[in-house]
Protein backbone atom coordinates (compact mmCIF):
# COMPACT_ATOMS: atom_id res chain seq x y z
CA UNK A 1 0.00 0.00 0.00
CA UNK A 2 1.42 3.47 -1.10
CA UNK A 3 2.24 5.96 1.77
CA UNK A 4 0.42 9.29 2.25
CA UNK A 5 2.36 12.40 1.12
CA UNK A 6 3.84 14.23 3.13
CA UNK A 7 3.60 17.71 1.50
CA UNK A 8 0.60 18.80 -0.21
CA UNK A 9 0.42 21.79 -2.63
CA UNK A 10 -2.41 22.86 -3.60
CA UNK A 11 -2.24 26.12 -5.35
CA UNK A 12 -4.82 28.34 -7.54
CA UNK A 13 -7.81 30.68 -6.93
CA UNK A 14 -10.09 28.14 -5.77
CA UNK A 15 -9.87 28.34 -2.61
CA UNK A 16 -13.42 26.79 -1.74
CA UNK A 17 -12.47 23.99 -3.19
CA UNK A 18 -8.88 23.52 -2.15
CA UNK A 19 -10.56 24.09 2.12
CA UNK A 20 -13.09 21.34 0.61
CA UNK A 21 -10.22 19.04 -0.10
CA UNK A 22 -8.68 19.98 3.06
CA UNK A 23 -12.14 19.41 4.96
CA UNK A 24 -12.16 15.70 3.47
CA UNK A 25 -8.41 15.41 4.76
CA UNK A 26 -9.34 16.35 8.31
CA UNK A 27 -12.21 14.04 8.48
CA UNK A 28 -9.32 11.22 8.33
CA UNK A 29 -8.35 12.22 11.26
CA UNK A 30 -11.31 10.35 13.15
CA UNK A 31 -14.20 11.76 15.06
CA UNK A 32 -14.66 15.46 15.88
CA UNK A 33 -12.15 15.17 18.86
CA UNK A 34 -9.43 13.39 17.38
CA UNK A 35 -9.68 16.34 14.27
CA UNK A 36 -9.57 19.21 17.02
CA UNK A 37 -6.23 17.60 18.82
CA UNK A 38 -4.72 16.95 15.49
CA UNK A 39 -5.50 19.70 13.09
CA UNK A 40 -3.41 23.43 13.07
CA UNK A 41 -3.78 26.12 11.00
CA UNK A 42 -1.39 28.78 10.07
CA UNK A 43 -1.81 31.82 7.78
CA UNK A 44 0.06 34.36 6.06
CA UNK A 45 2.17 36.62 5.96
CA UNK A 46 2.80 36.79 9.60
CA UNK A 47 3.35 32.74 10.52
CA UNK A 48 6.23 31.81 13.34
CA UNK A 49 8.73 29.37 12.09
CA UNK A 50 9.19 28.00 15.15
CA UNK A 51 4.88 27.11 16.00
CA UNK A 52 4.77 25.94 12.62
CA UNK A 53 7.78 23.11 13.07
CA UNK A 54 6.71 22.60 16.82
CA UNK A 55 3.24 21.70 15.18
CA UNK A 56 4.16 19.52 12.00
CA UNK A 57 6.77 18.17 14.59
CA UNK A 58 4.19 16.81 16.87
CA UNK A 59 3.39 13.45 17.65
CA UNK A 60 -0.19 12.50 16.54
CA UNK A 61 -3.09 12.17 19.68
CA UNK A 62 -4.67 8.98 19.90
CA UNK A 63 -4.89 8.75 15.78
CA UNK A 64 -2.32 8.11 13.23
CA UNK A 65 -1.63 11.31 11.91
CA UNK A 66 -1.60 15.02 12.25
CA UNK A 67 -3.17 17.30 9.53
CA UNK A 68 -1.50 21.12 9.67
CA UNK A 69 -2.32 23.67 6.67
CA UNK A 70 -0.58 26.67 5.88
CA UNK A 71 -2.16 29.54 3.64
CA UNK A 72 0.14 31.53 2.07
CA UNK A 73 3.82 30.08 3.50
CA UNK A 74 5.61 31.66 0.69
CA UNK A 75 4.39 35.57 1.51
CA UNK A 76 5.12 34.78 5.04
CA UNK A 77 8.64 33.26 4.55
CA UNK A 78 9.86 35.62 1.50
CA UNK A 79 13.44 36.30 2.39
CA UNK A 80 16.12 34.09 0.82
CA UNK A 81 16.83 32.84 4.17
CA UNK A 82 13.88 32.02 5.42
CA UNK A 83 13.13 30.14 2.22
CA UNK A 84 16.05 27.70 2.91
CA UNK A 85 15.32 27.63 6.70
CA UNK A 86 11.51 26.26 5.21
CA UNK A 87 12.69 24.43 2.65
CA UNK A 88 14.72 22.97 4.74
CA UNK A 89 12.28 22.04 7.15
CA UNK A 90 10.01 20.37 3.93
CA UNK A 91 12.31 17.66 4.34
CA UNK A 92 12.50 17.12 8.15
CA UNK A 93 8.63 16.95 8.43
CA UNK A 94 7.85 13.26 9.61
CA UNK A 95 5.64 10.82 7.94
CA UNK A 96 3.16 11.17 10.51
CA UNK A 97 1.85 14.55 9.71
CA UNK A 98 0.33 15.60 6.50
CA UNK A 99 1.12 19.49 5.83
CA UNK A 100 -1.21 21.45 3.32
CA UNK A 101 0.05 24.25 1.40
CA UNK A 102 -2.21 26.33 0.16
CA UNK A 103 -1.33 29.01 -2.29
CA UNK A 104 -3.35 31.70 -3.80
CA UNK A 105 -2.59 32.98 -7.11
CA UNK A 106 -4.68 33.40 -10.64
CA UNK A 107 -4.75 32.76 -13.70
CA UNK A 108 -3.88 34.98 -16.12
CA UNK A 109 -0.59 34.07 -18.12
CA UNK A 110 1.42 36.22 -16.25
CA UNK A 111 0.51 34.97 -13.16
CA UNK A 112 0.70 31.71 -14.12
CA UNK A 113 4.33 31.90 -15.84
CA UNK A 114 5.07 33.48 -12.03
CA UNK A 115 3.91 30.61 -10.53
CA UNK A 116 5.89 28.27 -12.73
CA UNK A 117 9.06 29.30 -11.75
CA UNK A 118 8.10 29.87 -8.14
CA UNK A 119 11.15 28.07 -5.90
CA UNK A 120 8.01 25.96 -4.09
CA UNK A 121 6.65 23.87 -7.13
CA UNK A 122 9.90 23.56 -8.24
CA UNK A 123 10.36 21.69 -4.49
CA UNK A 124 7.84 19.32 -5.38
CA UNK A 125 9.30 18.80 -8.47
CA UNK A 126 12.13 17.12 -6.87
CA UNK A 127 10.67 15.48 -3.97
CA UNK A 128 9.29 12.69 -4.93
CA UNK A 129 6.12 11.22 -3.60
CA UNK A 130 6.86 13.17 -0.60
CA UNK A 131 4.59 15.47 -2.19
CA UNK A 132 1.39 16.37 -4.13
CA UNK A 133 0.48 18.95 -6.25
CA UNK A 134 -2.80 19.62 -7.54
CA UNK A 135 -4.39 23.19 -9.01
CA UNK A 136 -7.54 24.36 -8.39
CA UNK A 137 -8.52 27.16 -10.27
CA UNK A 138 -12.27 28.61 -10.83
CA UNK A 139 -14.34 27.35 -14.00
CA UNK A 140 -14.70 29.80 -16.56
CA UNK A 141 -17.30 29.76 -19.70
CA UNK A 142 -17.67 26.47 -20.25
CA UNK A 143 -16.35 24.73 -17.26
CA UNK A 144 -18.60 27.39 -15.44
CA UNK A 145 -21.74 26.17 -17.23
CA UNK A 146 -20.62 22.65 -17.01
CA UNK A 147 -20.03 23.32 -12.87
CA UNK A 148 -23.65 25.01 -13.07
CA UNK A 149 -25.27 22.32 -14.29
CA UNK A 150 -23.94 20.37 -11.77
CA UNK A 151 -24.34 22.43 -8.73
CA UNK A 152 -28.14 22.40 -9.83
CA UNK A 153 -28.15 18.57 -10.21
CA UNK A 154 -26.95 18.36 -6.96
CA UNK A 155 -29.46 20.86 -5.44
CA UNK A 156 -32.38 19.22 -6.98
CA UNK A 157 -33.27 20.94 -9.99
CA UNK A 158 -32.17 21.32 -13.02
CA UNK A 159 -30.77 24.41 -15.77
CA UNK A 160 -31.23 23.51 -19.35
CA UNK A 161 -27.61 23.84 -21.24
CA UNK A 162 -28.68 27.15 -22.42
CA UNK A 163 -29.63 28.70 -19.14
CA UNK A 164 -26.46 27.26 -17.45
CA UNK A 165 -24.41 28.71 -20.09
CA UNK A 166 -26.32 32.20 -19.87
CA UNK A 167 -26.16 32.66 -15.87
CA UNK A 168 -22.46 31.44 -16.35
CA UNK A 169 -22.02 34.75 -18.41
CA UNK A 170 -23.56 36.64 -15.52
CA UNK A 171 -21.55 35.68 -12.85
CA UNK A 172 -18.06 34.81 -14.53
CA UNK A 173 -16.26 32.95 -11.87
CA UNK A 174 -17.79 33.38 -8.73
CA UNK A 175 -19.52 30.10 -7.39
CA UNK A 176 -21.16 31.83 -4.62
CA UNK A 177 -23.14 33.96 -6.54
CA UNK A 178 -23.66 31.24 -9.06
CA UNK A 179 -25.44 29.14 -6.36
CA UNK A 180 -27.32 31.94 -4.95
CA UNK A 181 -28.67 32.49 -8.54
CA UNK A 182 -29.68 29.02 -8.95
CA UNK A 183 -31.50 28.83 -5.72
CA UNK A 184 -33.49 31.41 -6.93
CA UNK A 185 -33.90 30.25 -9.95
CA UNK A 186 -35.04 26.47 -8.75
CA UNK A 187 -37.21 28.08 -6.29
CA UNK A 188 -38.92 30.44 -8.95
CA UNK A 189 -39.70 26.96 -10.53
CA UNK A 190 -40.87 25.05 -7.54
CA UNK A 191 -38.37 22.85 -9.08
CA UNK A 192 -41.04 21.53 -10.84
CA UNK A 193 -39.56 22.41 -14.23
CA UNK A 194 -36.05 22.67 -15.80
CA UNK A 195 -34.49 26.42 -15.71
CA UNK A 196 -34.86 27.57 -19.22
CA UNK A 197 -32.45 30.54 -20.38
CA UNK A 198 -35.57 33.29 -20.19
CA UNK A 199 -36.03 32.03 -16.99
CA UNK A 200 -32.29 33.45 -16.28
CA UNK A 201 -33.05 36.76 -18.51
CA UNK A 202 -35.95 37.62 -16.07
CA UNK A 203 -34.28 36.76 -12.74
CA UNK A 204 -31.07 36.66 -12.29
CA UNK A 205 -29.06 39.67 -11.99
CA UNK A 206 -25.54 40.05 -12.76
CA UNK A 207 -23.96 39.34 -9.78
CA UNK A 208 -21.10 39.77 -7.19
CA UNK A 209 -18.02 41.76 -9.03
CA UNK A 210 -18.53 40.41 -11.81
CA UNK A 211 -21.41 41.93 -13.08
CA UNK A 212 -23.21 43.53 -10.51
CA UNK A 213 -24.22 47.07 -11.58
CA UNK A 214 -26.65 48.11 -9.06
CA UNK A 215 -23.91 47.34 -6.38
CA UNK A 216 -21.38 49.61 -8.39
CA UNK A 217 -23.92 52.10 -9.22
CA UNK A 218 -24.77 51.98 -5.48
CA UNK A 219 -20.78 52.53 -4.57
CA UNK A 220 -20.41 55.98 -7.16
CA UNK A 221 -23.94 57.60 -5.76
CA UNK A 222 -22.71 56.77 -2.28
CA UNK A 223 -19.63 58.36 -2.82
CA UNK A 224 -17.18 55.53 -2.94
CA UNK A 225 -14.98 56.10 -5.55
CA UNK A 226 -12.31 53.80 -5.04
CA UNK A 227 -14.65 51.04 -4.52
CA UNK A 228 -16.22 51.39 -7.50
CA UNK A 229 -13.26 51.38 -9.74
CA UNK A 230 -12.39 47.99 -8.00
CA UNK A 231 -15.26 46.72 -8.67
CA UNK A 232 -15.21 48.26 -12.38
CA UNK A 233 -11.61 46.44 -12.57
CA UNK A 234 -12.76 42.99 -11.41
CA UNK A 235 -15.83 43.30 -14.06
CA UNK A 236 -13.56 44.35 -17.34
CA UNK A 237 -11.19 41.19 -16.08
CA UNK A 238 -14.04 38.79 -16.13
CA UNK A 239 -15.79 39.77 -19.03
CA UNK A 240 -15.54 40.76 -22.70
CA UNK A 241 -15.27 44.05 -22.41
CA UNK A 242 -17.64 45.53 -25.46
CA UNK A 243 -20.71 43.02 -23.58
CA UNK A 244 -19.67 44.80 -20.59
CA UNK A 245 -20.00 48.10 -21.99
CA UNK A 246 -23.20 47.22 -23.46
CA UNK A 247 -24.55 46.15 -20.30
CA UNK A 248 -23.62 49.47 -18.69
CA UNK A 249 -25.97 51.56 -21.44
CA UNK A 250 -28.76 49.11 -20.39
CA UNK A 251 -28.88 49.61 -17.43
CA UNK A 252 -28.87 53.17 -17.48
CA UNK A 253 -31.59 53.26 -20.01
CA UNK A 254 -33.60 51.26 -17.62
CA UNK A 255 -32.83 53.70 -14.74
CA UNK A 256 -34.15 56.20 -17.07
CA UNK A 257 -37.32 54.41 -17.65
CA UNK A 258 -37.87 53.82 -14.12
CA UNK A 259 -37.50 57.55 -13.27
CA UNK A 260 -40.30 58.26 -15.94
CA UNK A 261 -42.44 55.92 -14.12
CA UNK A 262 -41.50 57.05 -10.94
CA UNK A 263 -42.64 60.26 -11.46
CA UNK A 264 -45.89 59.81 -13.25
CA UNK A 265 -46.37 57.80 -9.48
CA UNK A 266 -46.33 54.77 -10.55
CA UNK A 267 -45.19 51.71 -8.29
CA UNK A 268 -42.66 48.62 -7.95
CA UNK A 269 -45.51 46.40 -10.09
CA UNK A 270 -45.68 48.93 -12.30
CA UNK A 271 -42.66 49.28 -13.01
CA UNK A 272 -42.04 45.58 -13.05
CA UNK A 273 -44.98 45.04 -15.66
CA UNK A 274 -44.29 48.05 -17.90
CA UNK A 275 -40.76 47.10 -18.21
CA UNK A 276 -41.19 43.52 -18.46
CA UNK A 277 -38.72 42.51 -15.47
CA UNK A 278 -39.21 40.40 -12.20
CA UNK A 279 -40.51 42.03 -9.44
CA UNK A 280 -37.12 41.68 -7.53
CA UNK A 281 -35.34 43.85 -10.36
CA UNK A 282 -37.73 46.53 -10.47
CA UNK A 283 -37.62 46.99 -7.13
CA UNK A 284 -33.91 47.90 -6.88
CA UNK A 285 -34.04 49.56 -10.21
CA UNK A 286 -37.08 51.90 -9.02
CA UNK A 287 -34.91 52.17 -5.57
CA UNK A 288 -31.95 53.42 -7.45
CA UNK A 289 -33.47 55.02 -9.94
CA UNK A 290 -35.24 57.36 -7.06
CA UNK A 291 -31.81 58.48 -5.89
CA UNK A 292 -30.93 60.97 -9.20
CA UNK A 293 -32.61 63.36 -10.66
CA UNK A 294 -33.75 63.26 -14.60
CA UNK A 295 -31.39 65.96 -15.61
CA UNK A 296 -28.50 63.91 -14.31
CA UNK A 297 -30.01 60.28 -15.52
CA UNK A 298 -30.12 62.18 -19.04
CA UNK A 299 -27.09 63.62 -18.81
CA UNK A 300 -25.27 60.24 -17.52
CA UNK A 301 -26.46 58.59 -20.94
CA UNK A 302 -25.99 60.84 -23.15
CA UNK A 303 -22.30 60.90 -21.78
CA UNK A 304 -22.70 57.01 -22.27
CA UNK A 305 -23.91 57.34 -26.01
CA UNK A 306 -20.89 60.05 -26.58
CA UNK A 307 -18.52 57.35 -25.68
CA UNK A 308 -20.29 54.52 -27.72
CA UNK A 309 -19.63 56.27 -30.56
CA UNK A 310 -15.95 57.03 -29.40
CA UNK A 311 -15.34 53.64 -28.97
CA UNK A 312 -16.92 52.59 -32.66
CA UNK A 313 -14.52 55.35 -34.39
CA UNK A 314 -11.92 53.85 -32.56
CA UNK A 315 -11.16 57.01 -30.24
CA UNK A 316 -10.97 55.08 -27.52
CA UNK A 317 -10.72 51.46 -26.08
CA UNK A 318 -13.98 50.21 -24.43
CA UNK A 319 -12.19 49.13 -21.14
CA UNK A 320 -10.98 53.19 -20.95
CA UNK A 321 -14.16 54.40 -22.11
CA UNK A 322 -15.96 52.41 -18.48
CA UNK A 323 -12.82 53.80 -16.54
CA UNK A 324 -13.47 57.17 -17.96
CA UNK A 325 -16.86 57.04 -17.14
CA UNK A 326 -16.55 56.18 -13.66
CA UNK A 327 -14.07 58.28 -13.11
CA UNK A 328 -16.24 61.46 -14.35
CA UNK A 329 -19.38 60.25 -12.38
CA UNK A 330 -17.50 59.43 -9.42
CA UNK A 331 -16.38 63.09 -9.42
CA UNK A 332 -20.37 64.65 -10.28
CA UNK A 333 -22.36 65.42 -7.22
CA UNK A 334 -25.72 62.90 -7.57
CA UNK A 335 -28.36 63.84 -5.85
Amino acid sequence: MAESPIVYLFHGDDESAMQEVVAGLRGKLGDASAAVMNAAYFQGPSISFDELRNAAQAAPFLAERRLVTVKNAAKAFSSDSDKQRFLEFLGQIPSSTGLVLLEIHGQTKDELKKWEKHWLPKWAANAGERAYVREFFLPKGAQMAAWIGDKARELGGELQPLAAAALAQLVGTDKEAATHEIEKLLAYADYKRPIEASDVALISLPSGEQGDFFALVDSLIGGHSARAMEMLEALLQERDQIMLFFSLVGHFRLLILARELVETGRGDVDISKELGIHPYRAEKLAAQARRFTMDTLEAIYQRLLDLDEQIKTGKIDSDLAMETFVASLSAQAVS
